[in-house]
């Protein structure tokens, strides 16, 4: 991997709702891999904790069928983004959500997979049809 840092041009990629979340990271990780794992195609921000929450929730219910260069793309932009002091700093910075206009700390907040909205516990389901909330 590119020492370059994260860049807008992965959060694009990752935060376009026209396609299903699954497969923005597909496309997203494809490039990457095509582009010899370069820097600038990792995420950051809201595009990161959407991601590492998705990869995350995967994770915990046992469901997760990432390919190894999924798992090599999510390990680069989490580390990209400062490791574990990064995600705890990401985690601390606040954000309103859609559903009430609320501000909540990201740690507390979810994330709707299909439009990468913020959406607090009391949603009731998915802004989107289909799509997962991972927070």
């Amino acid at each position: 991997m590119t020492a370059n840092p994260p860049s807008p041009q992965g959060n694009r990629a990752l935060l376009d709702p026209a396609r299903p979340f699954t497969e923005r990271v597909a496309r997203l990780v494809r490039a990457w891999e095509d582009d010899g794992r370069a820097g600038y195609r990792l995420v950051d921000g809201r595009a990161l904790l959407a991601l590492y929450c998705w990869h995350l929730d995967a994770t915990r219910r046992g469901t997760a069928a990432e390919d190894p260069a999924t798992r090599d793309y999510v390990a680069a932009a989490f580390a990209a983004n400062g490791g574990p002091a990064g995600w705890n700093a990401l985690l601390r910075g606040r954000a309103d959500c859609a559903c009430h206009g609320q501000s909540w700390r990201l740690e507390n907040i979810s994330i709707c997979l299909g439009c990468l909205r913020y959406v607090c516990y009391q949603v009731a389901a998915p802004c989107c049809p289909g799509a997962e909330i991972v927070g």
